[in-house]
């Protein structure tokens, strides 16, 4: 899709973000079923993808530019909400498995179904792979049940648990030759727990009221233990050599929200339209966390002792209360005026508002929509970001209680075109963000110690062009390309990991429901990784092939096989990291 851009840290199971038109994951928010899952206790808050299950996913919903005015601190470049599959037909059962490259495996089992007033949707899945090199072994065991109930025809309750676990081997960084290193006793291990409970109901047929709560809650743990051949072990090559012999930190994050959101249908005539949405919304972010490490010194070969350090994050909570109200006006069935703004109270921050204003129209003669929007958001800074205690062993400073929230704002225009009874679409977008006050960790110069301050503005303007063609019945292609120029003003440089140029093309297939292929290209462009060390670390440009086709046998089985990276294509997503080569896998789902 136009506008965003993923990248890994390497192969299976590695930190993996997302970024909206150049801004990065900090900015990006993302929900599961309605509840929102970034982690408060990462840098920036960000959600790493790198354990999500896609198995029991119905769509995804994509929203780029500013959202707070709807969703509050956390929305300043997007929102993605991850819709999971409710059941809607009699109940079905199914196993599916796959196999292939770096002995990869997966076995799942699911079972979907409505019985009465009642319906449901589970599933069990568990995914092991070696990765692409020594020591790399990933590990991930995701379950989830989604049950819900038609109480009375204006009434639904309806509650989701999601539990999700990885395991994973990862390598050390060394910044000397800006690559990774093995270290084969390094491990990351992380659970996430979502749980949500709604209820919908219909007093009136003007008014629908929803009420959410929901509970998100993620754990991390990271280990190593002394490796001769890892930055375990420093030589300053001017005598002093150090040797972490073992290190452990753990971190709790959790988010718990109150959502009460209310649509009124003021006005539903043939010729105007009146749709009016306010909504309540009470938020907690909760963390703690500590760090252990015992490190031995040498002089000139002389033994110098051991160092033992240890910090403790203590319990922290901050909570955010937010009004907000939108409405959507509709006219003549051409014309769509849309405006909404929200009232936050943060803790320590006092209170802020944000505000949107768009407008779209609907050309029938030509089939041509045109489109205005203007937004602004803000970020509130994460309890890890405000509260971090130091660390002296890495010139850690702590977190900044003096912190500020980011600020941004975007406008963009746009149109779509459609042409031969909808079976040509081509979109077309100008973007320009801005965000102040970003949140950067800052090194002092002359100490060496860091901390977070707000000190940088992020300027990013760009394009966005799609197309989508059905020549003919079971044949869909699909192209997109965006640039992106994003530049931080206060270093008058270019922002690190954001290409200017990335497209990609898809071709699917279908043949009597029996035959299903597809076929993609992606192009991302060469980017700036850091600036380090008074050089620059550039990242080539690459183009990768994926594909896959299935089939089904008969109406209880399928196969499959997929391909990614089809042409062996070396590249890097994040510089140093390499990415998986060629993998191919085969697979098949049973359904009964």
């Amino acid at each position: 899709m136009e506008g965003l851009y993923v990248q890994a840290y390497g192969g299976p199971g590695r930190a993996t973000s997302l970024r909206i038109r150049g801004l990065d994951s900090r900015w990006v928010m993302v929900m599961i079923d309605g509840m929102e899952v970034n982690d408060p206790m990462a840098i920036g808050g960000a959600f790493d993808f790198s354990d999500l299950s896609v198995d029991d996913i119905e769509r995804i919903e994509i929203v780029r530019g500013p959202e707070s005015p709807l969703y509050g601190s956390d929305a300043m470049a997007g929102v993605i909400n991850i819709i999971t599959k409710t059941g809607k037909r009699k109940p079905s059962f199914s196993l599916s498995g796959y196999t292939g490259s770096m002995d990869t495996w997966q076995t799942r089992f699911s079972s979907s179904g409505k019985i009465g007033i009642l319906d449901y949707s589970l599933s069990a899945s568990h995914m092991e792979t070696n990765g692409i090199a020594k020591d790399d072994r990933y590990w991930r065991g995701s379950y989830a049940v989604k049950i819900g109930a038609d109480i009375l025809e204006n009434l639904r309750l309806e509650g989701t648990l999601r539990f999700i676990n990885g395991d994973v081997q990862y390598d050390d960084f060394d910044y000397r030759a800006y690559k990774t290193k093995n270290d084969p006793n390094q491990y990351q291990k992380t659970d996430r727990l979502i749980v949500t409970f709604t209820a919908t109901y219909i007093p009136f047929e003007f008014w629908e009221s929803q009420l959410k709560l929901g509970m998100s809650d993620t754990r991390r743990k990271y280990s190593d233990k002394w490796d001769p051949e890892s930055t375990d072990h420093y030589d300053s090559g001017w005598g002093f050599v150090t040797d972490q012999l073992k290190s452990e930190s753990s971190y709790t994050g959790r988010i718990k929200k109150i959502d009460w959101q209310n649509t009124f249908h003021v006005l539903d005539r043939k010729n105007i339209k009146d749709t009016l949405v306010v909504g309540y919304e009470y938020r907690e972010d909760e963390g703690k966390s500590t760090y252990w490490s015992k490190t031995a010194s040498y002089w000139g070969g002389w033994f110098l002792g051991v160092t033992k350090t240890k910090t403790r994050f203590p319990f922290r909570r901050t909570q955010l209360i937010g009004y907000y109200a939108q409405n959507e006006l509709k006219l003549w069935d051409s014309l769509t005026l849309l405006a909404g703004f929200r009232i936050d109270d943060p803790d320590e921050f006092g209170g802020r508002t944000t505000y949107n204003l768009g407008a779209s129209y609907h050309l029938k003669k030509t089939d041509t929509i045109f489109r205005v929007r203007y937004a602004t958001g803000f970020r509130t800074p994460t309890l890890f970001e405000l509260y971090a205690p130091p660390n002296p062993s890495w010139w850690f400073l702590g977190g900044n209680r003096g912190l500020s929230p980011e600020e941004g704002e975007s406008y963009e225009l746009g149109l779509t075109q459609s042409l031969f009874s909808k079976r040509l679409t081509f979109d077309f977008t100008f973007f320009h963000e801005a965000v102040d006050k970003k949140i950067i960790y800052y090194i002092d110069p002359v100490t060496w110690q860091g901390t977070y301050r707000n000190i940088a503005t992020v300027v990013d303007q760009g394009i966005e062009a799609g197309l989508t063609l059905r020549p003919f019945k079971g044949l869909l292609l699909k192209a997109n390309y965006t640039y992106v120029d994003p530049e931080d003003r206060e270093r008058h440089l270019r922002v690190e990991r954001t290409p200017l140029n990335q497209w990609s093309a898809s071709v699917f297939y279908t043949w009597k429901d029996r035959v299903k292929a597809f076929l993609g290209a992606r192009f991302v462009g060469d980017r700036v990784d850091s600036y380090w060390s008074n050089r620059t670390n550039h990242v080539n440009a690459y183009t990768v092939v994926d594909g896959k086709v299935s089939v089904k046998v008969c109406s209880h089985f399928e196969v499959f096989v997929r391909g990614e990276n089809i042409f062996n294509r070396q590249y890097e997503e994040v510089k140093g990291y390499q990415a998986p080569d060629a993998s191919w896998y085969l697979g098949g789902k049973i359904r009964f």
